[in-house]
């Protein structure tokens, strides 16, 4: 669980970007990014590629419960940083980035995995974790998943496709199961914003 909460620490930390990247995005200065995480990561990063940030499009069709979220995600935005370690995917939704999905598959070198998958079972972390908010206000509600399942079934550098499934519910509930809901459905970035650090980004293309 303390894993699982690192890295959800991270992934909240990419998700504040991209609630901001309409403003900034024009702005957006290669270089200036580029060195930013290569100070803070201490790891070489492949050339970031924001050419096709127009056609940045994700389409969620996840099911949670009785509803499916894929409204909540109509003009969805996704971004992906990838290193040997941890794959980290971030999906902001709405022009205000209101609505998050959070994601990181982890493991010794996700390189030499395919498909990269990953699970969790029981809030014990073993590849894969998967998280919601609701941000608004400075603050932000969570839905973190109790149990997961994911994979990564295609990751082009203008396609990425991920199938989830698992237990999801607010974080005061991990000890409250029927409180839980069903989720599964499958997420398709396309164009997504994929920086890789340490490694070229083909190392990880399949």
């Amino acid at each position: 669980m303390k894993n699982y909460v690192g890295m959800l620490g991270i992934l909240f930390f990419m998700a504040t970007g991209c609630n901001k990247w309409e403003e900034k995005k024009n702005e957006l200065k290669t270089e200036m990014i580029e060195k930013a995480i290569e100070t803070a990561s201490g790891q070489e990063i492949d050339a970031l590629d924001i050419s096709h940030v127009e056609e940045n499009a994700a389409v969620v069709d996840i099911q949670i419960g009785d509803e499916n979220i894929q409204n909540q995600f109509t003009n969805g935005f996704g971004s992906i940083t990838a290193s040997k370690e941890t794959i980290a995917i971030t999906i902001a939704g709405s022009e205000n980035g209101q609505d998050n999905i959070l994601m990181a598959f982890t493991g010794k070198d996700l390189t030499t995995l395919r498909p990269i998958s990953g699970k969790m079972v029981v809030g014990e972390n073993d590849g894969f974790t998967f998280s919601k908010t609701f941000i608004k206000d400075n603050s932000m509600e969570i839905q973190m998943s109790f149990e997961a399942e994911g994979e990564i079934t295609q990751l082009q550098k203008d396609k990425v496709v991920i199938k989830v499934k698992g237990k999801i519910g607010a974080a005061m509930d991990v000890e409250k199961p029927e409180n839980w809901k069903d989720y599964e459905g499958t997420i398709t970035l396309h164009h997504p914003v994929f920086q890789a650090l340490g490694s070229s980004k083909d190392d990880f293309i399949y």
